[in-house]
């Protein structure tokens, strides 16, 4: 998938060929992903959300409405350069952007603008850039009387919270993301029950889940792949895709908790939902499937999936899970 395209993207989750749980690869953005695999991981505001949610009652007034004018149609020339591919072009007609909305206090679609800015850094994997920026909005929202526990500084802080895990700044991390986990918390304690405030929740768990992962916490981060899991029955705003990440998640994370007969089944639902959807990560899956099945000793079963993986990831054109298909058939006959 295209770096570009996805910043335009919704998805909360990562690639499946980017999940922490394989080992050969580093958590997230780092200098060693090629651009073709980019993947956006930030619920993008759309402009009408920003819009609406920080209106001229929560922000200082401007009688300035061309200055208002000419930033909005700013971010849409950077929504357009970004479909285009033109990140370059894109992080300079923001930064335009910006610097007006700084000149003459007007803060409209200011927090858009950091998003898609701190997203690209992201991508190219300059997490010091992509910090700075989300410390500089979360302040300027803060100054503007923008409240701490809103959903919008919520995913800021949880973005920062991650930038942190990837740094191995344990502490902070620890305290970024059960900060936002008992902010969404309380909002649901009393009676916030919006899509917003829901995908926001299972969000943080997943990233939190992913974190505790990489701390080995495995028990902890099952909890939370599950409360996130059994709270998406209750909201709509989530994806089948994301779904299909979750359940894949807690699939290879029951695999490594040794409960393999829990893995395979959540496994194989991983499958019949990614084809559903046709998701381009159904090879992936069944690599993932031949290998629970592997480690149960159904070596009919194993050889089976990993057939089905590389005739999929020859059609999908995917090189490296279809030379990973190859090799687990191989090493599958040999055990024979």
């Amino acid at each position: 998938m295209n770096s570009t395209k996805t910043l335009i993207n919704r998805c909360i989750l990562p690639k499946l060929s980017f999940h922490p749980a394989y080992r050969n690869h580093h958590f997230i953005h780092n200098a060693r992903l090629k651009p073709k695999n980019y993947v956006i991981l930030t619920p993008l505001a759309t402009l009408g959300f920003a819009v609406s949610v920080f209106t001229k009652k929560q922000l200082k007034p401007s009688n300035e409405a061309d200055v208002e004018d000419n930033i909005l149609h700013l971010v849409t020339l950077a929504r357009i350069a970004l479909e285009k591919g033109d990140t370059e072009r894109a992080e300079g007609i923001l930064q335009m952007g910006l610097k007006i909305s700084e000149e003459h206090k007007v803060y409209l679609g200011m927090p858009y603008m950091y998003d898609i800015l701190s997203a690209i850094a992201f991508a190219r994997g300059n997490l010091g850039r992509a910090e700075q920026l989300l410390v500089n909005v979360i302040e300027k929202l803060i100054q503007t009387g923008v409240p701490e526990s809103s959903n919008h500084i919520v995913d800021f802080k949880l973005r920062l919270a991650r930038i942190y895990s990837s740094y191995k700044e344990s502490n902070l991390a620890e305290i970024g993301f059960r900060t936002c986990l008992n902010e969404q918390k309380n909002k649901l304690a009393s009676g916030d029950f919006s899509s917003k405030t829901g995908v926001l929740y299972i969000n943080i768990l997943f990233w939190y889940a992913l974190h505790k992962i990489r701390m080995e916490e495995y028990d902890e981060a099952k909890k939370m792949l599950n409360a996130a899991y059994e709270y998406s029955y209750k909201i709509e705003g989530l994806s089948p895709y994301q779904e299909m990440v979750l359940l894949y998640t807690l699939a290879d994370l029951n695999m490594t908790l040794e409960d393999d007969v829990v893995a395979l089944e959540i496994m194989q639902n991983t499958i019949l939902m990614a084809k559903g959807i046709g998701s381009p990560d159904l090879p992936k899956c069944y690599v993932k499937l031949s290998r629970i099945y592997k480690k149960m000793n159904s070596a009919e079963n194993a050889k089976s999936s990993a057939v089905e993986a590389a005739k999929l990831a020859k059609m999908f054109g995917d090189q490296e899970v279809f030379l990973e298909a190859n090799k687990l058939i191989e090493d599958i006959e040999k055990g024979k």
